[in-house]
This record gives structure tokens, C-alpha cells and sequence, in this order.
């Protein structure tokens, strides 16, 4: 069955808004008259009929009437369904996706290909270039034709972009998923990767990144797992084709990074070939990806410099936020979350890569005021580089999900499918908390953890972004923004639970089973925490050298030294190592301070360690700007390699307590040693208490 491209294009705006549109937005939306929408109902009204769904029309208003799962079977289908002509969007991306393969395209070879006028082709690439970075460049030449002039790391960026508006997130998901693979044809599959990525290459790319993903412990969202799948699989694509990244020296040495030799296994792997003859910028360059989709909570790994760096920009990014809102933010949940998003987002800052935002036009009409004050404010606290909308859009959710949390009694437990990020996530969540104060329980799940997460938990609700096709249970499926009515749809079938008193008894019986299981857990916990901070607390010392130390080298063995004093056992001449290995000293300034961060996790440390030490001179190290700068105080943090996540936790909370903190600075510089082991002892106790809230 074949079908126009406008008549699709209804179709899809009446299945994605899931309610009715009238026919003046949809004109607006497609760039043509009512008249000539009302001409393409008659098609529309003849595709829909045939799969038991009815068009109604009441004074301009469009809406499909017909069973939900006749709705869910129209909407898989319609992906299936061939069509005739481009829309002008689907054109461009041609037109696109040929520029970036070929060189020197004749405009009349372009026209002939779409069955469009050569002045239309010309407008197309007008277009176009209104939507390309600044450094790409579209060259128009009288006899040689049009090509596009942009580097192999830009041209393999806008291809993932292409990838990434035709083939959707979930919909690449749903397809490595085993059921789905065997409901995909590839005709399907093919008619969406625009020609970039061949299917058998796609598919052997996500088995080897599953398995680093799967041996991974740092979280990874079901989004930046997909999006990375896709710039691998680019990657590999354009190196069989001969196009290699050749400005590798342009780019940060990231061969001191533990991703430098995963990217290169990896590579040699899918490529079977062996790993040195590997190119250095090609492993390089999938480095930057393997370290820009990471987004693990702060609390799960050892803080480092640019953990540091990172939490110094929330911080002054919330603080920026609020002055410009006239309002307190909740920081703590902000700043976990910040922290999490902004650590891959300033490494793809770094090294120029984009990331595609499906939810950006959304995101700028729905909460433009908030979009604007978290746009002035970044912009503010990270001068460096302009940062695309499409960032910002992420930053704007995390705000926005603070600005909705409400504190309500709920009484229903729901499930959440996001494939999104953890703001995206986060703003569904709370956006349904302070709507709907009956959902007591809300977790979110990936879609590949799904199954597992309904089979272990008793949920009145299922919510989802993403159309999970055939199941054998019910589920709302909402936009990442919930819309009033979606909002609604699921307050009536919440208020439709309540079914009397049998049920009620019930409830409260395995309400009591879960408050005692909750209990053992939260003691037990409870009790792990508190033998970490003994531990810490046992270790812990403040003490001044009152040498003329000089040398970085010098203050480093007489620190590790001192540590003999708690640590008997303890391989000095190994620590010291660990510190000057490879020339990289492990320590750093902390900016407006004068004092030095000294860390370090490895095999050779058997039990945490944190302690602060006096210098009689300042020594210079380098700060988070790669500026030098004095320190004349400074903070030891060793631990395990080995050790648990509950003592990173304890580990990185430790850290933050020396970030834009005053009253901690003026103590350190003028402090006596009781006062500033008193303070700490009290920091940590208080840390422990909060924890019982």
C-alpha cells in the first residue's frame, strides 16, 4: 500500500500526540494551506478504515477513534507502509547523507533522484546550511557541483545526527532486543539507516558493546548506549571506506586512559584485525565517546580532578539558577544529578562532539523562561566554548524537575520506561508526583530491564515514553512531557483501583512485610556506613611539617611517610610510586584556596585514609584551570582499590566538604589542630545522621 508523504506525516502527528489536533496546526506544522489538508483526509479516513480505526471530524477538530490496540497495531504498521515522495524533512536528509558520502554533486543528478525541480533542490541546501555548525561549510561550484566541505570528525558527527532523527532511540533499542529482531524485517531496518550503516555491522557493534556495557560498573543510560552503538558503528563504516580521523594530534592524548585500550580492543575486535594496527586517532577517537556517555552518580567512584571540576560548576550553576529565579533550589538531589549529566557532557564539550536532543522543540516551547535563565547562567559559569541548545535542553530538565518535587502522601506504586537520560527520567517522575500525590512509589526502568523489574514488584501502574509493541499487560503511553490529558488518563485509572475492603487489608499486609524487610536493609546499611566512618575516624590526623620541603617529590615521601605512624605496614616506597607514576602527579589545586587535593586508589592501600598536613612553604601544583598555584595546606584521601560503594560514598562526600565551602577554608588557614579535627569528626557524624532520614 502506498501513501503521500503528507498523508503520513497526519497520521503520525495523530498517533505521537495520542489526541486530537485541529487542522489549522496541522497546516502550521507541514507548511501548507487547510485547503490542502482537508484534500489528504480522504486518504488518510481510506488507511485508517482498513485497520478498524475511524477519522473523526467535529468543527476542524481531527481525533482517531478505535480500540487502543487497534491504535498500537496501526502505529507499528504505518512504519511498514511504502510511500511515494519525500516530505521536505526526509529530502533534506537525502540530499544530506549524499553530501556527506560524495564530492562534487550536480544539483540536476540531486533533482532527478528526488522527482523535484532543481530550484527546489537549491532552496533544500539553503536550508540545510541554516542547520549546520558554523565550521561546516556547503560549497557551491559552477561546473563541479556542491559538496560539503567539514573535517572526518564533523562529518561522522552530523551522520550520527541523520542516524539519530530517522532511526529514534527506542526504536534502535526495541531492535536489539532478541524478540524484536525477529518482528523487524529488513526492509524496515534498511529503509532507516539512510544508507549509512549496513544492518550485519550494526548488530555485530551492539554485541560487542553490550559486553563492555554488561562489565561496566559505572551506569549507562539505554540512550547513551544507543547513541553509542551508532558512532562506533559510523566509525567503522567510514574506516573501511578509507576515511580516517587524520588531525589526531589535535585531539587530547588519551592514550593514559583506561578507555585508550578498551576503544582499541574494541575496534580490533569488530574489525578482526590486531590491535596495533589499530590507528592511534581512530582508538582516540572512540575514547571520547566511551568517556562522554558515562553518567555514574559522584557517589560510586573515587573523586578525581575532573569529578572536582565538575561539582565546582554546579555549584556555581545553582547558584547562578537561583539568583536569576529569586528562589532555593534543593541541592542535593540537583547537584547528584548535575554532577552525573555534566561530566559527559563537558568531555564532549571538550573534544567537539554533538549530541542529538529529541526533545529540544519541546523543551523550548514548553519551559522557554527556564530555558533562557539556565542558557544565561551556563554561559556565565563556562565562558570556554558555546554550548548548542541541545545541552542546555538536558541541563533544563534536571532544573525543572527540582522545580516541580512536592512533598505529597501517595498511596499507588508505578513503573516508569524512559529510555532518556537520567534528567529526562527524573522530570517524568516528579512532573507525576506533583500531579498525581497518589503515587506513593515511583522507580524508573530501562527498557531492557523491564521484564525483570514487573516480575519482582507489585506495580498498580505502568508509564512509558516508549511504545513497548505486544505485551501481555497494560501501560500508558505518554510523551517525555506529560500533556494534560495523558495526566488525566491516568488519575481516572488510578481513582477506578479502589475496589473495597478485602483489597485494602491486603495492601496494608504487605505493606507491613515490606516496612520490616526495608528495616533489616536500612539497619544493615546503616551499620556498614558507620564501621567506614570508624575506620576513616581511626586513620584520621592533622599535622604540620615544619621542614622546608621544596620539591613536590620531597612532600609526597614525607606525607606517605608520616602515614607509618597509623599504618605500620604500609609499603612506603610502592605509595610513593603510585604518586609520581608516569609523571602524573596525583594531586591538585582547588581553585580560590590554598589548598592541595593528594589522592589515590590502588592495590597497595589496605584500608582508607583521610588526613590534612600544615606546610611551613607553600608548594606549587597545578589547579583544575591547568594553571599553577600555591598550596600551603593539604588533603590526603587514599583507599582500596578494592573498596565498596558505600565507602566511596563516604570517600566523595569527604571530597565536596573542601568545595566552595568558607568556613572550612578560614579553619584550615588559621584553625588549631583541635578545632579542625573537631570540625571534621562533626561533619562526619552529621553525615552519618542525615543518612537515617
Amino acid at each position: 500500500m502506498y501513501l503521500s508523504a503528507r498523508a503520513r506525516l497526519i497520521m503520525e502527528q495523530l498517533l505521537n500526540n495520542n489526541q486530537s489536533v485541529s487542522i489549522s496546526e496541522l497546516a502550521n506544522d507541514l507548511s501548507v494551506s487547510p485547503r490542502t489538508i482537508r484534500r489528504d483526509l480522504k486518504e488518510v479516513e481510506s488507511i485508517v478504515a482498513s485497520y478498524k480505526l475511524k477519522l473523526t471530524k467535529d468543527h476542524g477538530i481531527l481525533a482517531l477513534a478505535g480500540l487502543d490496540s487497534d491504535k498500537q497495531r496501526f502505529r507499528w504498521q504505518l512504519m511498514d507502509l511504502s510511500y511515494n515522495e519525500y516530505s521536505p524533512e526526509e529530502r533534506q536528509q537525502k540530499i544530506l547523507k549524499v553530501l556527506l558520502k560524495e564530492e562534487g554533486v550536480k544539483l540536476v543528478g540531486l533533482a532527478n533522484d528526488l522527482n523535484v525541480t532543481i530550484s527546489t533542490i537549491s532552496n533544500d541546501l539553503t536550508k540545510i546550511e541554516e542547520r549546520l555548525p558554523q565550521t561546516v561549510v556547503i560549497k557551491r561550484r559552477r561546473g563541479f557541483g556542491v559538496s560539503l566541505q567539514a573535517d572526518e570528525a564533523q562529518k561522522r558527527s552530523l551522520m550520527s545526527e541523520l542516524f539519530g532523527q530517522q532511526f529514534p532511540d527506542y526504536r534502535l533499542l526495541k531492535f536489539f532486543q532478541e524478540k524484536s529482531r525477529a518482528l523487524a524485517t529488513n526492509d524496515w531496518v534498511e529503509g532507516r539507516l539512510l544508507d549509512l550503516v549496513s544492518e550485519p555491522l550494526l548488530k555485530k557493534v551492539e554485541q560487542r558493546v553490550k559486553i563492555w556495557r554488561n562489565n561496566n560498573i559505572e551506569e549507562i543510560s539505554d540512550e547513551a548506549y544507543a547513541n553509542l552503538i551508532v558512532h562506533i558503528s559510523i566509525s567503522i563504516e567510514r574506516m573501511i571506506a578509507g576515511n580516517f580521523i587524520k588531525n589526531a594530534a589535535a585531539l587530547e592524548d588519551m592514550t593514559n586512559y583506561p578507555e585508550f585500550d578498551v576503544a582499541r580492543e574494541m575496534l580490533a575486535d569488530i574489525l578482526e584485525m590486531e590491535p596495533e594496527f589499530v590507528p592511534i586517532g581512530e582508538s582516540m577517537y572512540v575514547t571520547t565517546h566511551l568517556r562522554g556517555v558515562k553518567t555514574t552518580e559522584s557517589t560510586i567512584h573515587f573523586m578525581e580532578n575532573e569529578e572536582l571540576e565538575v561539582l565546582v560548576l554546579v555549584k556555581n550553576l545553582i547558584t547562578k539558577v537561583e539568583e536569576k529565579l529569586g528562589q532555593q533550589l534543593p541541592k542535593e538531589l540537583l547537584t547528584k544529578g548535575l554532577i552525573a549529566h555534566l561530566k559527559p557532557t563537558l568531555r564532549r564539550l571538550q573534544q567537539g562532539m554533538r549530541i542529538y536532543n529529541p526533545l529540544i522543540h519541546s523543551i523550548k516551547q514548553d519551559y522557554a523562561e527556564l530555558f533562557k535563565v539556565v542558557r544565561e547562567s551556563f554561559s556565565q559559569v563556562y565562558p570556554n566554548k558555546r554550548v548548542p541548545d541541545e545541552e542546555i535542553g538536558y541541563l533544563v530538565l534536571h532544573f525543572g524537575a527540582v522545580l516541580l518535587q512536592v512533598e505529597s502522601e501517595n498511596s499507588f506504586s508505578g513503573l516508569v520506561v524512559c529510555a532518556s537520560g537520567i534528567g529526562t527520567s527524573r522530570m517524568l517522575v516528579t512532573r507525576l508526583r506533583q500531579r498525581i500525590p497518589q503515587l506513593k512509589k515511583l522507580e524508573t526502568v530501562s527498557l531492557f530491564e523491564l521484564g525483570k523489574k514487573k516480575a519482582e514488584g507489585n506495580y498498580n501502574v505502568i508509564i512509558s515514553t516508549i511504545d513497548l509493541g505486544q505485551v501481555d499487560f497494560d501501560y500508558f503511553l505518554v510523551s517525555p512531557i506529560l500533556t494534560e490529558k495523558e495526566l488525566s488518563q491516568i488519575s481516572v485509572f488510578l481513582k477506578s483501583l479502589h475496589s473495597g475492603y478485602h483489597k485494602k487489608i491486603a495492601q496494608e499486609e504487605q505493606a507491613v512485610q515490606l516496612t520490616l524487610l526495608e528495616a533489616t536493609h536500612f539497619l544493615e546499611e546503616q551499620q556498614l556506613f558507620t564501621s567506614i566512618v570508624l575506620a576513616i575516624l581511626k586513620n584520621f590526623n592533622y599535622s604540620k611539617l615544619d621542614e622546608n620541603l621544596g620539591t613536590m617529590e620531597d612532600t609526597i615521601r614525607t606525607i606517605c611517610t608520616q602515614l607509618l605512624e597509623k599504618a605500620p605496614e604500609l609499603n612506603v616506597e610502592a605509595l610513593v610510586r603510585i604518586f609520581l607514576s608516569d609523571g602524573n602527579w596525583r594531586a591538585f589545586g582547588i581553585p580560590q584556596t590554598k589548598i592541595g587535593m593528594f589522592h589515590a586508589r590502588n592495590e597497595v592501600i589496605n584500608e582508607p585514609f583521610f588526613q590534612l598536613f600544615s606546610l611551613e612553604q607553600p608548594i606549587f601544583i597545578e589547579a583544575m584551570d591547568r594553571t599553577k598555584m600555591p598550596v600551603n595546606r593539604i588533603v590526603l584521601l587514599l583507599i582500596p582499590e578494592k573498596f565498596s560503594q558505600e565507602g566511596l560514598e563516604v570517600i566523595s562526600y569527604i571530597s565536596t566538604l573542601f568545595v566552595d565551602n568558607q568556613q572550612m577554608v578560614q579553619l584550615l588557614e588559621t584553625g588549631a589542630n583541635e578545632e579542625v579535627t573537631t570540625y571534621f569528626v562533626r561533619q562526619l557524624l552529621t553525615y552519618l545522621e542525615s543518612r537515617k532520614k
